[in-house]
């Protein structure tokens, strides 16, 4: 940009050219108008203006429109100085110059046009200067473009600056061939602006999780980035409501050079999702063959659709392009489009309507799209407001399975307040996707709300009724609390249907919240009942309820029945992605990652978790990909991918940090584990600061609370040094085990309880962890088991070091046979900084002082405390603590008591005669 300022110079008195090319919205017009405010304000003369769809466009429109206003004042003067054989040519360009042309229908030599203007050019720059800028040349007529290679080729000998910008892609092959061939010119290609910069755009009332997404959305591009931020949907955690088209009718310039079929075949496209094929335009569009190749052809052209890597796929430029014909396109044709291309998509059927039967698996994409237009069915009218609804309630019910949640709110919204002739089920039926809309995009209390509202208008109609309370207890249980009322209703539903399907989707959920609530031995005659009824269906008929089985893999998940659960998981993954459930997959894959990491199963949870991330990013839902991210991070650092585990962790944080919800702080507690051993402090803290700790303290799910009391124990006794807080939790995880009675809850209970004495009690701690072993050993978590081993290694080191190294190896044999390698670099480390040492060696490491601070440290003193015990200043102390850390290689207080134990023989030998702190608390104080 400087060196372009710097053409303005008057010491440059040559003809200069400049070229701006970028993607769309990324700032080119912004840059051309910086240079001609420049050139202003230097006394140069300027010419500017922006070219328009050639369609319509007059020859050397994009010249008659830059120099209007300059030839309305200077028109006698310009037409006196030009030669006469010029004035005729003038006049077709100029309409300012055309009455005094008197051209009339006088032919003008080729060439004339060219030279004439260059005469024109060399007058109006003068002694002070000329810039003609010129914006957005790709979209200049063919006259317009010729007359500016005859300039930029054999410009005037004037001081002259010539400045276009165009689009690249959309720039026709001459006019990138001519601009790149140019000697001497000056070339700006404007790319993604940092993130720094983005940031400084928004407005900084704006929330910071709403700012990193929006500017994670923008891909570095600042027209996008502001037009986003207009938008009511870039503030997740808030109800949607009606949206304005405002943010949308900035882009829809981009198709002011789309005819008319080019304008319905984007609207098809828009229609068809994030990609489409040629066919399924077709089908929405009913457009001929021929003219619907022209009209993608032209879309091409202008940049707005884009091939995809996929062969004959296609996709648009950007998603915003997509929303924008989404949105400004007519409900009625949208709905009707919407029927068409999903009337053969194979959804679940509700087991409501048994009726209707699914589609036969594995039928091509291409495939699913085969009607035509048909806004009015055989024998309805076209005010038949119910027949409307239905179209609605099936329209975005497609739209929900295909994972296209705000497009299916945007239809099913409207189906709030319905006519007094829709039938309750209906309505019902409504509802529910409603609810699985707001559910996939983590809105479970709008969810729940809209339910509960829903069910009291439904009262009347039995099976409407169970239809609500089904899709709230889903709703409830997700969102990570427990109901507060009964389900009378739905029961007696279920009870009475000979349908297994609607038998098993009812007691799958109700298995669920019982094993959610410790409940185990109700849950476990339960789900035993819906294994046998799913296990007995083929997948086709799944597809009706297919989330029946995504409840029952995840109450075995929580009953410890890990190879059933994996099993049924799997299942539903396999089913869900063979026929398109988009909706289901990243649960059932996250499922699946979660259960195959306590098997051990290192790989297929790396594997599941990358797949839940994929799909849940397809969807865009927080919870979704919060959930299936701090899945995938966990599984990454086990299996030694620290980096990716990290960079997974922080977005997964990222995702759930304007949430409120039970779900969000289920995230954080997985998080915090993962943070923890990746070492990641500034996430640790930022993650212990939301207040996750005390809420974990009324955590309503039973079934989760001994691994939960675990890591917060493990955390206070390592990263505090708190035994009375790591007791705490390991009560709570002891108390949850005992209402459980399931072994893997009892080993998290005995490891929490470990944790809980590690410094205080080295002896007591490596009998819980070994305890721990046995019981996890038997429930078959084999990492689990890993980690008691770790626990009883950490316990024995200040008292047995051949015990010590032992645990160690034995945590290793575990940890490399189930491919943790991630474990077991930790493990190894451990070992290596003093892990098979006794508490003499590593005090030997240590000077004298540092000694006599690191025991006090392991009696709990505090710094203050040890610089008045010692006679030291409070500065002296903490240097001296910095060089322990570092000798020891460690980073708490809490890890100094486990390298140096606590040992009485220790400290006698230290300080004979010393109290300790808890008996002498109050004459150091």
């Amino acid at each position: 940009m400087e060196e372009v300022i710097c053409l303005l110079d008057p010491k440059h008195s040559r003809p200069a050219t400049v070229e701006i090319q970028g993607e769309p919205w990324i700032g080119k017009t912004r840059l051309l108008q910086q240079i001609l405010g420049a050139a202003r304000q230097r006394g140069w003369a300027v010419a500017h203006a922006a070219a328009g769809p050639p369609a319509g466009a007059s020859p050397y429109q994009l010249f008659a429109d830059a120099f209007e206003e300059v030839l309305s004042e200077r028109a006698d003067e310009v037409f006196r100085s030009v030669p006469v054989a010029y004035q005729r040519a003038l006049g077709l360009v100029f309409p300012a110059l055309d009455r005094k042309a008197q051209s009339g229908s006088v032919p003008v030599p080729a060439g004339t046009v060219g030279s004439a203007l260059r005469q024109v050019l060399r007058e109006l720059a003068g002694s002070q200067g000329l810039v003609l800028a010129l914006d957005n040349v790709h979209w200049a007529d063919p006259a317009s473009l010729e007359l500016l290679e005859s300039l930029v080729r054999r410009p005037p000998g004037a001081r002259l600056l010539i400045a276009v910008t165009h689009r690249n892609r959309q720039s026709p092959l001459h006019l990138r061939g001519l601009l790149a061939s140019l000697s001497g010119s000056y070339r700006i290609a404007l790319g993604p602006l940092p993130e720094q910069e983005l940031a400084a755009l928004l407005p900084k009332r704006m929330v910071r999780p709403s700012r990193k997404n929006l500017i994670s959305r923008a891909g570095g591009n600042p027209g996008l980035l502001l037009a986003l931020s207009d938008s009511p949907e870039n503030c997740e955690g808030t109800e949607s409501g009606d949206l304005t088209l405002a943010p949308f009718a900035r882009f829809l310039d981009e198709f002011r050079a789309v005819s008319d079929d080019g304008w319905l075949a984007a609207q098809s496209a828009a229609i068809l999702g994030d990609t489409f094929t040629l066919p399924e335009m077709q089908s929405v569009a009913a457009l001929p063959t021929e003219r619907l190749v022209g009209a993608v052809t032209e879309l091409l052209r202008e940049d707005i659709i884009r091939l995809c890597r996929t062969a004959d796929t296609y996709c648009f430029r950007h998603p915003i392009l997509r929303e924008t014909v989404y949105r400004t396109t007519g409900e009625e044709w949208r709905l009707a489009a919407h029927s068409a291309a999903t009337q053969l998509m194979r959804m679940p059927v509700p087991s409501t309507y048994p009726a209707l039967e699914p589609m036969p698996s594995r039928t091509p994409a291409a495939d699913r799209v085969r009607s035509r237009l048909l806004p009015n069915e055989a024998g309805h009218s076209p005010g038949d407001e119910t027949r409307i609804y239905e179209q609605r309630v099936r329209t975005g019910k497609a739209l929900v399975v295909a994972g296209r949640p705000r497009e299916a709110l945007d239809i099913l919204d409207r189906t709030s307040r319905p006519g007094a002739d829709v039938p309750l089920l209906v309505r019902a039926e409504a509802a529910e996707w409603r609810a699985w809309a707001q559910r996939l995009l983590g809105r479970h209390s709008l969810a729940e709300s809209l339910l509960t509202t829903v069910r009291a208008e439904v009262a009347a109609e039995p099976e409407a009724l169970a239809l609500v309370e089904l899709a709230r207890l889903a709703t409830v249980l997700e969102r990570g609390s427990l109901p507060d009322d009964e389900l009378s209703t739905a029961v007696r539903w279920a009870a009475a249907q000979h349908d297994p399907l609607a038998r098993a989707y009812t007691w799958a959920l109700l298995g669920a919240q019982e094993a959610d609530s410790g409940r185990t031995g109700q849950a476990a005659v339960r789900l035993r009942e819906v294994a046998g009824l799913l296990d007995g269906l083929d997948d086709s008929t799944l597809l009706g309820r297919l989330d029946a089985l995504y409840w029952l893999a995840r109450a075995q998940a929580r009953l410890e029945q890990e190879a059933e659960a994996a099993r049924h998981f799997e299942r539903g993954l396999g089913i869900a992605v063979a026929h398109e459930l988009e909706y289901l997959v990243p649960q059932f894959a996250t499922g699946l990652a979660e259960v195959c990491l306590r098997q051990g199963r290192i790989d297929l949870a790396v594997e599941s978790g990358r797949q839940a991330i994929r799909a849940a990013d397809r969807i865009g839902g927080a919870c979704l990909l919060a959930e299936a991210g701090a899945g995938l991070a966990r599984a990454t650092w086990v299996s030694g991918d620290q980096a990716t585990a990290w960079d997974t962790a922080r977005r997964a944080a990222e995702q759930a940090e304007a949430w409120r919800e039970p779900w969000a702080d289920r995230v954080r507690l997985s998080l915090l584990e993962t943070t923890f051993d990746t070492h990641d402090q500034e996430l640790c803290k930022g993650l212990l600061s939301m207040g996750i700790v005390r809420r974990a303290a009324t955590f309503p799910i039973v079934a989760l609370v001994p691994a939960v009391g675990e890591v917060l124990a493990r955390l206070e006794s390592e990263r505090s040094g708190s035994d009375a807080e790591a007791g705490r939790w390991a009560t709570a995880a002891e108390e949850a085990a005992g209402r459980l009675q399931l072994p893997g809850a009892t080993g998290l209970a005995l490891l929490a309880r470990a944790h809980h004495h590690r410094s205080a009690d080295p002896l007591k701690a490596a009998a819980f962890a070994s305890s721990a072993v046995v019981t996890l050993t038997r429930a078959g978590r084999t990492l689990d088991v890993a980690r008691a081993h770790l626990a009883a290694a950490a316990a024995w080191n200040v008292v047995d070091s051949a015990v010590a190294r032992s645990q160690f190896n034995e945590a290793r044999l575990l940890l490399d046979e189930c491919g943790a390698h991630g474990y077991l670099e930790h493990t190894v480390s451990q070992a290596a900084n003093g892990g098979g040492q006794s508490a003499d060696a590593r005090l030997a490491r240590l000077s004298g002082r540092e000694r006599e601070i690191s025991v006090l440290v392991s009696d709990g003193y505090t710094n203050q405390q040890i610089a008045r015990a010692l006679e030291l200043s409070h500065k002296t102390v903490e240097t001296h603590l910095g060089r322990i850390f570092k000798k020891l290689k460690v980073g708490s207080r809490a890890q100094v008591a486990t390298s140096i134990g606590r040992a009485t023989r220790i400290t006698d030998t230290q300080f004979p005669g010393r109290q300790t702190l808890r008996s002498g608390r109050n004459r150091i104080a």
